[in-house]
């Protein structure tokens, strides 16, 4: 989702971290209580509780982020779409304690995933589509991105269908903004990326083999080959980027 500094809502809402955290409140426990009870799983809860923690916390760094850089913005419908990605992915977590299927379906983490990642085609396209692209909405984006495929990764290698260096795929976008910040408040330079014609197809190859590991589509043997591969891949197009931001490349 692009970012600017402005949007056209008829009636302001602002979109600071307590409404949001309400907004991503509502659905969450919703969705946590018939996950907990339709399985029966203590697991199931610990998982959600574990994703949750995530969720919030891309929520709460997207917020700082974009109101150190515009102040604070207008809630949008856009945003309220990408807020609901969040309760999504901690949903998602319930297949960390709980297994790919988290005691209801064998297509349950594929489903959560795919909702959490696929959202992001249309939260995109409704703030594009009423003119009210934010510099939150965007930052917002980025940040759900990475905590999916964070807790995505990590589900996939919790049940085996992930070598366990995915990991560094799923922490590859949080630590990469979390030192992109750090670098900001200690006032030294940081740069913008330069556009590159293989990050979108790298976060998108990402995205596909993350829900293939979660989904029962492909053997365990070929997802496993397939997130060993891009391990190597992401790794080095986070590092590549993080040269750039921090001015050596």
């Amino acid at each position: 989702m692009a970012s600017t500094e402005h949007a056209d809502t008829a009636i302001r809402l602002d979109a600071g971290w307590r409404h949001l955290t309400v907004l991503w409140a509502i659905p969450t426990v919703v969705g946590a209580t018939a996950v907990t009870a339709r399985s029966g799983s203590r697991g199931a809860l610990v998982g959600v509780i574990a994703g949750g923690i995530v969720a919030l916390a891309a929520i709460r760094a997207a917020v700082v982020d974009a109101e150190a850089r515009a102040g604070l913005e207008p809630l949008t419908a856009a945003t309220a779409l990408t807020v609901a990605r969040a309760s999504a992915l901690a949903l998602l977590g319930a297949s960390l304690g709980a297994g790919l299927s988290a005691g209801l379906h064998p297509w349950f983490a594929g489903a959560m995933f795919a909702v959490a990642a696929g959202g992001d085609a249309v939260d995109g396209a409704v703030a594009r589509a009423r003119d009210a692209v934010t510099m939150l909405g965007g930052s917002l984006d980025a940040e759900v991105d990475g905590a999916t495929v964070l807790i995505g990764a990590t589900v996939a290698v919790a049940a085996g269908t992930a070598v366990s260096a995915f990991l560094a795929v799923g922490l590859a976008r949080p630590l990469f903004s979390w030192a992109r910040r750090r670098r900001r408040r200690r006032g030294r330079p940081t740069h913008d990326l330069r556009p590159s014609r293989l990050r979108r197809p790298v976060g998108a190859v990402t995205m596909v083999a993350t829900w293939l590991a979660v989904s029962p589509v492909v053997s365990t043997e070929t997802s496993r080959l397939l997130t060993a591969v891009l391990t190597v891949l992401v790794t080095a197009s986070f590092a590549r980027d993080w040269l750039v931001v921090s001015g050596r490349l």
